[in-house]
């Protein structure tokens, strides 16, 4: 038992004094409510202010404030949202990110302007309520083109951005500021990984630290995979987690721009193509075509799409660009909005045979 501040009101007033107590953020929800000799006890956070005083007995009559014993709920992880609401102005609350990226022991989360000059108490609640959390990252900046990395600033935690995060079976190292991953894609990989036929050969044309290409080795073991990226940073940790994944006898790295890797060194070899670069994917259709065998192989493209019919729209800008290459589309295997980006802006999988 603990000692605390009450709210202590006559039984058949309960439920309004609780509501009341809850929206003026004032109960404490690590203790108990109890009933004795008729009344209710409501632990509060703290003392109850004179304003706060006077709205409780405009709304509800005569109550107490006073010390009592109260019982400790058992510990239950409490919501990003239970955490701040007593923390945050109200106005505010609703602007709490209702989601975040978890990458091994980092989190990431981007914050509204708003909630700007709250980013270290929001950063501290993150690690509160994330048990296995030990960094919280702010979103700073957009993708940048090039490396498709962003900006990330510290705003709770050990300043370590090389997070370790297993997924489907496998771990991958890497450092969040200086390559792109996403966990949430997490699925979308293993349902990629799943079509591979046994003795294909796939091209991962923007591999990043190797996600696709890790995973569809591991679960296919007779599958060559080309995992191809720009980025050297990423690429060194492609490297180090094909060692710790035990694929090295079927995943092959390649540093350097794409098209000329492909022009170069993986013209007509593949049986499956992945085109994880939905922001520019449309501008590579020609080579992913390249890389394709000449009987013709499955492209597994991505697009961000703003319109009323995304998959609609992410499968005609495919066939048009298979069209151009001078290779025809086949048929779609499936279409599919993987996630949500941004309001009205979804992004979309579109597996296709090309002929």
């Amino acid at each position: 038992m603990v000692k605390a501040h009450a709210l202590v009101i006559a039984l058949n007033k309960g439920q309004a004094a609780t509501n009341l107590a809850r929206s003026m953020h004032l109960i404490d929800h690590s203790l108990r409510i109890h009933s004795a000799d008729g009344e209710l006890c409501i632990p509060l956070v703290r003392a109850v202010e004179e304003s706060e005083s006077r709205r409780l007995s405009l709304a509800l009559g005569t109550v107490r404030v006073e010390e009592r014993k109260f019982s400790q709920r058992r510990s239950s992880r409490r919501t990003l949202f239970e955490e701040l609401q007593d923390q945050l102005p109200p106005h505010l609350l609703a602007a709490i990110p209702r989601s975040l990226d978890i990458v091994g022991q980092i989190a990431i989360v981007e914050l509204p302007d708003e909630l700007s000059p709250f980013e270290e108490l929001i950063g501290r609640a993150i690690l509160q309520t994330c048990p296995s959390v030990r960094t919280v990252m702010a979103k700073a900046s957009a993708f940048s083109s090039r490396y498709r990395v962003r900006e990330l600033s510290l705003i709770a935690g050990e300043d370590n951005p090389v997070a370790r995060h297993r997924e489907n079976g496998c771990v991958f190292e890497l450092d969040v500021r200086a390559v792109f991953f996403s966990p949430r894609l997490g699925h979308e990989r293993l349902r990629v990984a799943r079509q591979v036929q046994p003795g294909e050969t796939i091209v991962d044309m923007f591999a990043g630290v190797g996600p696709y290409s890790i995973l569809i080795a591991k679960r296919q073991p007779r599958s060559t995979v080309y995992a191809v990226d720009i980025n050297p940073s990423a690429l060194k940790f492609l490297r180090s987690n094909i060692l710790a994944n035990r694929v090295v006898a079927n995943v092959r790295p390649i540093g350097g721009d794409i098209r000329e890797v492909i022009r170069s060194t993986l013209s007509g070899i593949a049986d499956r193509v992945i085109m994880n670069l939905p922001g520019d994917a449309v501008s590579f259709i020609s080579e992913a075509c390249l890389s394709l065998k000449e009987t013709g192989g499955v492209l597994h493209f991505y697009s961000f799409e703003s319109s009323e019919k995304p998959e609609e729209a992410a499968a005609a800008k495919l066939e048009q660009g298979v069209q151009a290459s001078g290779r025809k589309l086949n048929s779609i295997l499936t279409t599919r909005v993987v996630k949500a980006v941004a309001p009205y802006r979804v992004q979309v999988a579109v597996d296709a045979v090309i002929a």
